[in-house]
């Protein structure tokens, strides 16, 4: 996940700086050179962007299972407290 973001924000990066190269009437060389560096600090400047990302949604989606668990354990044993007061209580033996 994290290369990939990382590549497309750099292609994107490189396409942009392309475009912007070629209207403002570069030479080509010029136009290629500052369009590879562009790509090459979107490529790391994406790849930081998108490890944050992973970070972010691993601890949301942590949080989220462990709220989801706790609300099972609490139905099941509500569900067991309410199975207890339906049996009768046996009767106690003397002996």
């Amino acid at each position: 996940m994290i290369g990939t973001i990382g590549a497309q924000i750099a292609l994107v990066a490189f396409a942009a700086a392309i475009l912007a190269g070629l209207y403002a009437g570069n030479s080509p060389v010029t136009v290629l050179t500052r369009a590879l560096l562009a790509m090459i600090v979107a490529l790391f400047v994406g790849q930081v962007v998108a490890w944050s990302i992973k970070l972010v949604l691993r601890d949301h989606l942590q949080k989220r299972k462990l709220e989801i668990d706790r609300q099972h354990l609490a139905a099941i044993a509500d569900t067991e407290e309410e199975q207890d007061a339906e049996q009768p209580a046996a009767p106690a033996e003397t002996g």
